[in-house]
C-alpha cells in the first residue's frame, strides 16, 4: 500500500513534469534521439565480443585460412525475441568473415560508424534537452514571481523578503540542476535497461537471474538514502533563505550598521548562518555520495559471482560459447553505469521535490483579496466615499486595529487624519485600494462596494504616496512616469513643478534622464519624496493619498507641497495622514483617531473647541 507521503511526492513531480506539456514536439524529438542513441549503443557493447574473438582465437594455419561464418545451433530461437542470436544473424552477416585481418578491419570500421551515429544522437538529444530544461525554468521562475507579484499586502507581511528571494533564485536554481542531471536519465536509462537485459537474458538467463538480485537490494537502499536526501536537501534551501535574508537586511541597513558600529556583530551573525548552511550541505552531499559507490560495490560483488559461475560453464563445455560468456560480462559491466546513475537519479529528484516544494507552497498561497467574476469596472468617481460600521484585524486570532468605523467623505473634500502611532489612521486608508479587506463593515465608492469592483480599475482611481519612498533603478522620468503608458515630456515636466522638484531635477547631471541608483539612492530624502509626490500627481487620479508624505522634507519644501496640494485640490479628493498639524490645520475634515476608534472629527477650530486629545496634539506643536 503507497503511503501518503509517497503520494505527495508522486503529485509534486508530476506538478514539475506537467511544465513540459507545451514542449511535446520537442520530447517527440528527444525520445527518437534517445533511441537512437540507445540502439547505438547497445551495438557497441555487443560488438565488442566478437573483435575479441577474432584477436584471440588460435587459427591452425595449415588447417584453417578462413573463418567460417557462425551458424546458430540447430533448434537455437533467431527471431528478434532471442535478441543475442538475432544479432549474430544480421550483423555478422554484413561482415565479410575470411581473413581474420580483413574481418577484424571491417569490425572496426562497422565500431566506428556505429560510435559516430551513437555521437550524433547524443548530441542531438542533448541539444533539445537543454532547450526543454532552460524553457521550463524560465515558465516557473515567471510563473512564481507572478504569484508572488499579484498576491495581497498580508502576504508581504508574513513572508519575508529573503525567502522569497530565495525561492525565484535559489530553488529555481536547484529544480533546474535537477533537471539538467535527470531529465536525459530518467528517459534514456530505463530503456538502455531493459535492452541490456534482454541481451543478458537471451545470452543465459541463469546468469542473468544471479545478475538480477543485485537490483531489490539496491533500490532499498537508494530509496532509504533519497526520503533522507529529500530532508536534508529543504533544510540546505531553508539556510539558503537564511543567508539570503541576512544578506538583504544588512545591505538594506548599512547606514544604521555604521551609524552604530555593528559591523563586526553582523559579520559574526552572517558567519553564523553560513556555518549552519555549510554543516546542512555537507550532510546533504555526504548522503548523496553514497549511493553510488554503494550501488556499485554491490553489483561489483554480483560481477565476481557471475564470472565464477559463468566461467565454470564455459569450461565445463556447459551451453555457454567463451565468445558469449564474454559478450555478457562486457554488457553486464556496461548495465552496472546506467543502474548506478538511476541511482544518482533518485537523488536529483529528491531534491528537486524539496526545492518543488518550497516553490508550490509560495505559487499556492491563497489571496484573500479575490476580484469577482464580473466585478465592475469602474473609470470615475462621481460623488461619495463611504466607511459603515468598518471593523479589521490583520489575522482571525489579533486584535482588532479598526473598532467601528463610520465615516463619510464627499467629492473634492480634503479629509486629514491625526493621532498617536498605532492608531490605526494609515490601516484605515489602506483599506480604501484594498490592500487588505474590511473584517467586517464595508467601504464603498458612489454606493458600490469596493470588494465588486475590479482591483485594478478601484486602484486608478488614486494615487497614493508614502512616507517610505520606493523609487527604482531607473530614470528621473521613468519613475515619474511609473506605470503610465501615455505620457509627454511636458507633462512629466509640469508634474515635476508642481511638487516642487523640478529645479532640482534640472541641477542633476543628465536631468530628467538621470539615474538615481537603486531605490533612488543617489538623491536625497527629500529629493526622493518630492519625485514621489510628482509621480502621483501625473497619474492625475480623482483620489489622492499622501501617508506622511511631507515628513522628509525641510519646511521651505513643505510649504510649497502644501501649496501644491491646494492646487491639486480642485476636482480631488485628498486624504492626508501626518504628524505635523501644519500640514492639515486648513482640511475640511480633521479626523483625530485613537486605538481604532474614531474619537473625534470636525475644522480645526471645532476641534480646539471641544477636543481635549486634539487640543493636546496642537499644544505639543504650536505652544510656545
Amino acid at each position: 500500500m503507497v503511503d501518503k507521503s509517497t503520494n505527495k511526492n508522486i503529485n509534486l513531480y508530476l506538478r514539475i513534469i506537467a511544465y513540459l506539456k507545451p514542449y511535446y514536439k520537442h520530447i517527440i524529438g528527444v525520445l527518437i534521439c534517445n533511441l537512437g542513441f540507445v540502439i547505438s549503443s547497445m551495438l557497441t557493447v555487443w560488438m565488442v565480443a566478437p573483435v575479441i574473438s577474432v584477436i584471440f582465437q588460435n587459427f591452425d594455419q595449415e588447417q584453417v585460412q578462413q573463418i567460417p561464418e557462425t551458424a546458430p545451433a540447430e533448434g537455437v530461437d533467431v527471431s528478434f525475441f532471442n535478441l543475442n542470436e538475432w544479432l549474430k544473424e544480421n550483423i555478422q552477416g554484413m561482415i565479410p568473415l575470411g581473413d581474420p585481418v580483413e574481418t577484424l578491419k571491417w569490425l572496426c570500421i562497422f565500431v566506428v560508424l556505429i560510435f559516430v551515429v551513437k555521437n550524433i544522437f547524443n548530441f542531438a538529444e542533448h541539444f533539445w534537452i537543454t532547450y526543454v530544461e532552460q524553457r521550463v525554468v524560465k515558465d516557473l521562475r515567471e510563473q512564481l514571481y507572478e504569484s508572488i507579484i499579484y498576491q495581497s499586502m498580508s502576504f508581504f507581511h508574513k513572508h519575508k523578503t529573503g525567502d522569497l528571494i530565495s525561492n525565484i533564485t535559489n530553488d529555481i536554481n536547484a529544480v533546474n540542476l535537477a533537471f539538467n542531471r535527470s531529465f536525459t536519465k530518467i528517459i534514456r536509462d530505463p530503456v538502455l535497461i531493459l535492452i541490456y537485459l534482454a541481451i543478458l537474458t537471451s545470452i543465459s538467463w541463469k546468469l542473468t537471474l544471479i545478475a538480477a538480485l543485485v537490483l531489490p537490494i539496491t533500490s532499498g537502499f537508494i530509496r532509504k538514502i533519497g526520503n533522507s536526501l529529500k530532508r536534508k536537501s529543504h533544510r540546505v534551501q531553508e539556510r539558503i533563505a537564511e543567508i539570503t535574508t541576512v544578506l538583504q537586511e544588512t545591505i538594506s541597513g548599512i547606514k544604521v550598521v555604521k551609524a552604530f558600529a555593528m559591523e563586526k556583530y553582523e559579520n559574526k551573525k552572517f558567519g553564523s548562518f553560513v556555518s549552519d548552511h555549510f554543516r546542512a550541505i555537507v550532510r546533504q552531499v555526504r548522503l548523496q555520495r553514497l549511493a553510488g559507490p554503494l550501488s556499485e560495490t554491490l553489483g561489483v560483488f554480483v560481477m565476481a559471482c557471475v564470472i565464477w559461475y559463468g566461467g565454470n560453464m564455459v569450461l565445463q563445455g556447459q551451453s555457454l560459447s567463451s565468445e558469449d560468456f564474454i559478450r555478457f560480462l562486457i554488457i553486464l559491466f556496461s548495465v552496472l553505469d546506467p543502474i548506478k546513475s538511476l541511482s544518482d537519479l533518485n537523488n536529483n529528484v529528491q531534491i528537486a521535490l524539496a526545492s518543488g516544494k518550497r516553490i508550490f507552497d509560495v505559487m499556492d498561497e491563497h489571496d484573500p483579496i479575490i476580484e469577482k467574476p464580473n466585478a465592475t469596472v469602474k473609470q470615475s468617481f462621481e460623488s461619495l466615499i463611504s466607511y459603515k460600521d468598518v471593523l479589521f484585524r490583520y489575522t482571525v486570532d489579533s486584535n482588532l486595529v479598526l473598532n467601528n468605523i463610520s465615516l463619510d467623505v464627499q467629492k473634492n473634500q480634503k479629509i486629514a487624519f491625526v493621532g498617536s502611532s498605532g492608531g490605526g489612521k494609515t490601516t484605515l486608508v489602506n483599506l480604501l485600494p484594498r490592500f487588505y479587506d474590511v473584517s467586517s463593515g464595508s467601504i464603498r465608492i458612489d454606493g458600490i462596494d469596493v470588494r465588486d469592483m475590479a482591483v485594478t480599475s478601484l486602484r486608478n482611481l488614486m494615487g497614493i504616496v508614502t512616507q517610505e519612498v520606493i523609487l527604482f533603478n531607473d530614470t528621473v522620468a521613468n519613475n515619474i512616469a511609473y506605470g503610465l503608458d501615455k505620457y509627454s515630456v511636458e507633462e512629466i515636466e509640469n508634474a515635476a513643478k508642481l511638487a516642487n522638484a523640478y529645479d532640482f531635477i534640472m541641477e542633476l547631471p543628465d536631468a530628467f534622464q538621470t539615474l538615481i541608483g537603486e531605490r533612488g539612492m543617489l538623491v536625497s530624502g527629500g529629493q526622493r519624496q518630492r519625485i514621489s509626490i510628482a509621480r502621483a500627481i501625473l497619474k492625475n487620479p480623482p483620489i489622492l493619498i499622501f501617508d506622511e508624505a511631507t515628513s522628509s522634507l525641510d519646511s521651505e519644501s513643505e510649504s510649497l507641497i502644501q501649496q501644491a496640494i491646494e492646487n491639486l485640490m480642485k476636482d480631488r479628493t485628498v486624504f492626508v495622514i501626518a504628524h505635523r498639524l501644519s500640514s492639515v490645520i486648513n482640511s475640511d475634515i480633521i479626523i483625530v483617531m485613537e486605538d481604532g476608534q474614531l474619537i473625534d472629527k470636525g475644522s480645526n477650530d471645532e476641534l480646539l473647541e471641544r477636543s481635549e486629545r486634539y487640543r493636546q496634539l496642537y499644544d505639543l506643536q504650536f505652544a510656545p
